[in-house]
C-alpha cells in the first residue's frame, strides 16, 4: 500500500528539494577539466591544443609509458583512472606493410580512410595509423604510429576524425625522431 503525503508540509519539502537540485546542477567536478593538458606525451613533445580534443572533463590526467620491446614504446593516457588515449610507436622491418597488418584493427576503429601523413596513413572514427620509411640504427625500416581513442571525445565523429588527422600529423614526426628513426629520402 502506498501512502500519499499531502498538505503544505509536503509541498514545502518538494519545493526545497527541487530548489536544491536546481542550485547544485552543473556544480560537479565532472563538468570541467581540473587538470592541465600536457605539452609532452610520454616524452614526445605535443601541441596541447591538438591533444586537448581527446581528453574528457575530469580531475586528474595520468600518463603511463612502457615498452612492449626495445623498438615498441607504448603510452596510455587516463583521466580519473579511465583509459582515454592509447598510443603505440613501432619500428618494423622495411618489407612489412603495417596498414595491411592492422587492417582489421582499423576497420574496428571505424571507417578508415587514407590521409596524407608520412608514406601511408589512415584515419578512422576512433583512431589513426601512420607509416613512414626511415633509417634506424643504420638499416632501412618503417616507423609506425597507432592512435586509439577509448572514448568518443569529441562527440561528433567528423570532429574526432579531423582532430585525429591534425594530432597525428604533428605527433608522428616527433615520435619518429624520439625513437631515433630518421626520415628516409
Amino acid at each position: 500500500m502506498i501512502t500519499r503525503v499531502t498538505g503544505p508540509s509536503a509541498r514545502r519539502t518538494a519545493t526545497a528539494v527541487t530548489m536544491l537540485v536546481l542550485a547544485t546542477a552543473g556544480c560537479t567536478d565532472s563538468d570541467s577539466r581540473a587538470y592541465s593538458v600536457p605539452d609532452k606525451v610520454c616524452g614526445v613533445a605535443v601541441d596541447s591544443d591538438l591533444l586537448s580534443p581527446f581528453l574528457p572533463d575530469g580531475k586528474k590526467l595520468t600518463q603511463r609509458a612502457y615498452d612492449a620491446g626495445q623498438e615498441s614504446p607504448r603510452c596510455r593516457l587516463s583521466v580519473d583512472g579511465k583509459l582515454v588515449v592509447y598510443l603505440t610507436d613501432d619500428v618494423v622491418p622495411a618489407d612489412t606493410d603495417p596498414v595491411k597488418v592492422q587492417d582489421r584493427a582499423l576497420v574496428r576503429l571505424g571507417n578508415p580512410a587514407s590521409v596524407d601523413i608520412g608514406d601511408s596513413a589512415r584515419v578512422a572514427d576512433n583512431g589513426a595509423l601512420a607509416v613512414a620509411m626511415c633509417t634506424y640504427k643504420g638499416q632501412q625500416r618503417k616507423f609506425v604510429t597507432l592512435v586509439q581513442l577509448q572514448q568518443k571525445v569529441p562527440e561528433k565523429t567528423s570532429q574526432r576524425r579531423d582532430a585525429l588527422r591534425s594530432f597525428l600529423k604533428s605527433y608522428f614526426p616527433k615520435a619518429m625522431a624520439k625513437q631515433g628513426c630518421t626520415q628516409a629520402s
